[in-house]
């Protein structure tokens, strides 16, 4: 069955969204506060459909937007705001991302989000993801600095380490993740992305990284957009 995750603030009609589409809609549905909870709730759960309520959209849910984007799951992400500023204008044409401006009624609501669930299959992750809990080391590509991790999870798309937080790692940075996998006793090496983290991981409570797995191309024209 369908999963609906919907984020944002009682203070910006989030409740009432989702009491709305838990009355039309025979789907389970979750809630989030803030990106701690959207965090915890993806790493439990696979969804069909994230609704993101917020009255005035900001930079920073621009950046949650883009975040939600680059896990390593496919659904779409409605958002619903009251104010049609320069913000929501960026994410207009964005994939995967529709946009509702209140006042809107119910049916709007409601009709969007059955369309794009009814619109495809029910998600599922991009790429199977394995749990594990072995050393693996970060390679800053500006300076060449060295980090060792641990690493709690692995995909063919990504990562997800904890270390003792540092000022090495920032949303977008791209790094050199080195692994010695026991199974296939290999060491391998990736060219990966920062494409969220948090201060407290779920598996240490330590800082955590989550990584998205990049081209060489994607890593060059990173680094010459920083020279």
């Amino acid at each position: 069955m369908h999963k609906i995750l919907v984020v944002g603030r009682a203070e910006d009609g989030a409740r009432e969204v989702r009491e709305m589409i838990a009355r039309e809609l025979p789907y389970h549905l979750f809630e989030a506060t803030d990106e701690e909870q959207v965090k915890a709730e993806l790493e439990q759960r696979v969804f069909s459909l994230v609704v993101v309520v917020k009255s005035r959209l900001t930079e920073d849910d621009l950046f949650l937007i883009d975040r939600l984007r680059n896990v390593h799951y496919s659904f779409s992400i409605m958002v619903v705001t009251d104010e049609a500023n320069a913000t929501l204008q960026k994410l207009i044409g964005v994939t995967e991302v529709h946009t509702l401006t209140r006042p809107v009624g119910n049916r709007n609501i409601v009709g969007l989000a059955r369309k794009l669930l009814v619109a495809k299959r029910v998600p599922k992750q991009v790429f199977r993801r394995f749990n594990t809990n072995q050393i693996a080391q970060i390679e800053s590509l500006d300076d060449g600095e060295n980090l060792l991790t641990s690493m709690y999870n692995l995909s063919k798309g990504g990562a997800y380490c904890e270390f003792e937080a540092n000022n090495l790692l920032a949303v977008g940075d791209i790094i050199r993740l080195k692994v010695f996998l026991n199974d296939t006793n290999r060491e391998y090496t990736f060219n990966a992305k920062v494409v969220w983290t948090t201060a407290a991981g779920r598996f240490s409570g330590r800082f955590g990284c989550g990584f998205r797995f990049v081209t060489a191309k994607d890593t060059h024209r990173s680094l010459l957009s920083k020279g």
